[in-house]
């Protein structure tokens, strides 16, 4: 079984509403919901000391309470305040360890791309792809080489080699990253294109005037 899992105790919360959400923060608990198919909604409360366990964890959440017993979900949707970045609610998604999942996973670079010494720049294009795969083996990041990388050159989902069990489901010709020429050179050749292309129109235009 895969190691990617964090066990919390929750507690279940029947006073519900705005005002009885606010008590229980003051009281160092985070209001949360679990929900998902074939499982009746239940409103829960969560410690504000187990939130740091959550926070950026893509793997299964093992729900430990007198209630529920323990129940095996994965974090749909943190919840911050847009002021302090305090977390206000959190919601679960109630899984089963033999039904596949699909799930946003990060994605990190290993290595420096070959086209870093011809001047160019890495560009991380999108932080995050949907994995499918069994609970047990949501990894916690997709790790890709760049080092091959060279300048103009990209690295798309199609390129990725998952391991067995592990799919992604977004577009394959999606780029995840790319190595791009340093924007003042792109500046450059862009405003040298455009100089060339006035001097042609303007060539273009003297040769109808003497047409006239």
């Amino acid at each position: 079984m895969s190691s990617n899992i964090v066990s919390i105790s929750v507690e279940k919360r029947e006073d519900l509403g705005t005002s009885n959400s606010r008590r229980l923060r003051r009281s160092g608990y985070v209001p949360a919901i679990l929900y998902g198919r074939g499982v009746d909604s239940v409103a829960l409360s969560v410690q504000e000391s187990n939130v740091d366990k959550l926070l950026g964890h893509t793997g299964i959440v093992e729900l430990n309470s007198d209630f529920l017993g323990k129940r095996a979900a994965i974090l749909k949707e943190i919840t911050h305040n847009t002021i302090t970045g305090k977390v206000m609610h959190i919601d679960f998604h109630a899984v089963k360890y033999d039904e596949l999942i699909t799930v946003p996973v990060p994605v990190v670079h290993v290595g420096e791309p070959a086209g870093l010494k011809q001047g160019g720049q890495l560009e991380q294009v999108i932080r995050e792809i949907d994995i499918e795969c069994l609970p047990t083996a949501v990894p916690e990041a997709i790790r890709i080489d760049v080092s091959a990388l060279e300048l103009d050159q990209a690295f798309t989902i199609g390129d990725l080699q998952l391991a067995e069990g592990l799919k992604a489901t977004g577009d394959s010709e999606l780029v995840i990253f790319q190595v791009r020429a340093p924007r003042a050179v792109v500046e450059e050749e862009t405003t040298e294109e455009a100089e060339a292309e006035a001097a042609a129109e303007h060539a273009a235009d003297d040769a109808e005037k003497k047409k006239d």
